[in-house]
């Protein structure tokens, strides 16, 4: 072998070796450098015994790791997200600072007191101000929950920019990697930069990549395109449709916007909209039933009642179906081809079948209108409840009060009536009544959103101040004649307040009195005659009117008289006589004010008492945030092990780059050797001649 070759030889191990050292520097520098991946100098022979290069520097990094990688980091990001914002709400619901349960204790309390002493001015002061303090702790709570639907809605609106940022810099990467390769340069550390902008992309939402050669493709949601080669869509934060409340996310696709709230999942952003739609609009649909279940209760039965200056009682909370809050719990899709005209909303119609839910409602043809419960995804067929006409058999569909009194007869759950012109739709399910007036007929695709109970906790106000209106006797006095035999004890209960006629301030229209009968004597046809009993009408003692004779008497069965009804038990004897007049300063009865109290343990709503629901409430968020919990753990353990595994794959070893450091020190101080070698044989040669 001649010394040029031997030169040649030792040039090109000098700088074999030489780009070897400088890999393992570069490695041992970015040690702690975010992804960066180790790289190694590749080695081959050249033929015929002349020399070594280096074919290549290589990224040491796993496919399945690296796409295990995201998928965990999305997973994760999730169920942390939706922890932290769950852990918020239980505290909320269960704090007792904050907690509707316990200002529920101390309301009926306050009812307690006045039913102890009814005529106490300060027992009843103190119940006005327990119930304006229930009304702000539902008002107060409420009002956080909704803070967070707002707050979700602007770190929706940031974690877009984000998404849009990183997508942007992914396109650009990919260019740079492009250029990079083309030009037979390295574009090792580009691929990381790439790598670790994805990371932070899983980490906001679930995503799909796809590699194509050195080029990456990201898609989110169902295969919609976030980043095709050199090329970013646009992700954008929209205003709800049809709920404006509510953000959700669109992505722009060669300028066609796609709403994809509804596809996508993992990430912060699936965290966020899972919690939305699971939890708190479960937790504002549920707190807005037992509000509107409790004042409506609360107000039938206080106007059941009399007050200290002789006066039907009034609402204590506001009015559930006032019409500004029938027209609130209804919205249209803004692409809707029909637009609404005056009429339109939802009445509360039946507190215990209220549901803690909202409804969309979609119109496709007279034959096919579907409304389906959103918290259990349940479709009614509207079309196919019982359709009803106007109770006047007169009018006809050319009349002009003909649709409004179609819609008034829309009275029992289950029934609806659409109108002949397709203008109006109205139906009674779920506790209550939606009624849709149109300025054009319905059409294909049109879609409603329906929240009956969404802001009921926020809507809930004081009605009554004065506790002189409370209204905590019965108007109605019962007396038992004193020379009753029999062990008869009547009851009564106002069936209908606003039949209550009071011709003066001492009398009922008509005052009213049951008499008991001697049972006909037996007969063949009848062996064991019952005892009946006749209704009076009394307004003249001296010459009482029979309003019915020789009615049946049946133990504790109700009789329905002008407003209210009659129950009498026991067992009455003939002769024996009830009178019912107007309670005319019957200060000291706190009949009324037991049935409100009793409201507490009573189950008005579909579910239970009001407590009952709340504290249901508290312990499916309470679970709900365990279970998440328990679930982030599990997650962070399993990208730990991720993390873990890829970094013992593509990580820096100190020990092991030290000990390359020493093998290609070695070999270049041997290579320079060579060249020295050479150089004195050529010397030496030189000298001979």
């Amino acid at each position: 072998m001649s010394s040029f070759n031997l030169l040649n030889l030792g040039n090109q191990a000098l700088r074999s070796n030489q780009a070897a050292l400088s890999t393992v520097g570069q490695n041992i520098s970015n040690v702690n450098t975010p992804g960066y991946s180790r790289q190694i100098a590749n080695f081959s022979t050249l033929p015929d015994q002349t020399g070594v290069q280096v074919d290549s520097i290589d990224r040491i990094t796993n496919k399945f790791l690296t796409q295990q990688l995201w998928s965990d980091l999305s997973s994760y990001n999730q169920t942390s997200t939706y922890a932290n914002m769950s852990g918020e709400l239980d505290n909320l619901l269960a704090t007792e600072t904050t907690s509707v349960s316990n200002a529920l204790d101390q309301y009926f309390s306050a009812v307690q007191n006045v039913v102890d002493d009814p005529v106490s001015i300060p027992n009843r002061e103190l119940f006005v101000a327990q119930s304006d303090a229930l009304v702000k702790r539902f008002n107060d709570l409420g009002a956080h929950i909704n803070r967070q639907s707002t707050t979700i809605n602007s770190v929706i609106d940031d974690l877009a920019s984000q998404i849009n940022s990183l997508a942007t810099s992914i396109a650009e990467t990919n260019t740079s990697i492009r250029i990079a390769t083309s030009s037979g340069n390295s574009a090792n550390e580009l691929k990381d930069q790439r790598e670790e902008l994805t990371n932070q992309l899983s980490e906001l939402v679930g995503i799909k990549v796809i590699e194509q050669g050195e080029q990456f493709s990201v898609f989110i949601g169902n295969g919609q395109p976030l980043v095709v080669g050199v090329a970013a869509s646009q992700v954008q934060s929209v205003q709800g449709d049809p709920d404006s409340s509510q953000n959700e996310l669109a992505i722009v696709v060669s300028g066609n916007k796609v709403t994809v709230s509804d596809e996508l999942s993992g990430g912060r952003i699936g965290g966020l909209l899972q919690y939305r739609e699971e939890a708190l609009n479960d937790a504002r649909d549920e707190l807005g039933r037992i509000a509107i279940g409790f004042s409506e209760s609360m107000n039938t039965l206080h106007r059941a009642g009399m007050d200290l200056d002789n006066q039907l009682g009034a609402d204590i909370f506001s009015d559930v179906n006032s019409s500004a809050l029938q027209s609130s719990r209804l919205t249209a899709k803004s692409d809707n081809q029909s637009k609404f005209s005056g009429g339109s909303g939802v009445e509360i119609q039946d507190i215990s079948k209220l549901q803690a839910s909202d409804y969309e409602l979609t119109y496709d043809s007279d034959n096919s209108i579907t409304l389906v419960r959103n918290s259990d995804g349940k479709q009614i067929r509207v079309n196919q409840m019982a359709a009803v006409t106007p109770d006047d058999p007169l009018l006809t569909t050319a009349d002009p009060g003909y649709k409004q009194a179609a819609v008034a007869a829309v009275d029992e759950e289950g029934e609806f009536f659409l109108g002949s012109d397709g203008k109006t739709l109205s139906f009674q399910v779920d506790g209550m009544k939606v009624t849709l007036n149109t300025d054009t007929r319905f059409a294909k695709g049109d879609t409603y959103l329906i929240q009956p109970v969404r802001t009921g906790a926020e809507d809930l106000s004081l009605q009554l101040n004065d506790a002189r209106k409370l209204a905590l006797a019965s108007p109605v006095r019962i007396t038992a004649d004193s020379d009753n035999k029999g062990s008869g004890v009547a009851t009564v209960a106002v069936t209908d307040p606003e039949k209550l006629r009071l011709s003066n301030s001492s009398e009922l229209t008509p005052p009213v009195s049951i008499v008991f009968n001697a049972p006909a004597p037996p007969s063949i046809a009848d062996p064991a005659p019952k005892m009946t009993y006749t209704v009076y009408d009394v307004s003249d003692p001296t010459n009482p009117q029979a309003l019915s004779a020789n009615n049946e008497y049946v133990q504790g069965a109700t009789i329905g008289l002008n407003g209210y009804s009659v129950e009498i038990g026991n067992e009455p004897q003939a002769g024996d006589r009830f009178s019912f007049t107007f309670n005319h300063n019957g200060v000291s009865d706190n009949r009324n004010a037991l049935g409100l109290s009793n409201l507490q343990q009573e189950s008005s709503l579909n579910g239970g008492n009001y407590q009952d629901l709340y504290s249901s409430l508290v312990e499916r968020v309470g679970t709900r945030t365990a279970t998440s919990r328990i679930t982030v753990e599990a997650n962070k353990a399993v990208l730990d092990s991720t993390s873990s595994a890829k970094s013992s794959v593509s990580g820096v070893n100190l020990d092991e780059e030290a000990a390359k450091l020493v093998q290609f020190q070695q070999a270049y101080q041997a290579s320079a050797q060579l060249i020295k070698t050479s150089q004195t044989l050529f010397d030496t040669l030189l000298r001979s001649v």
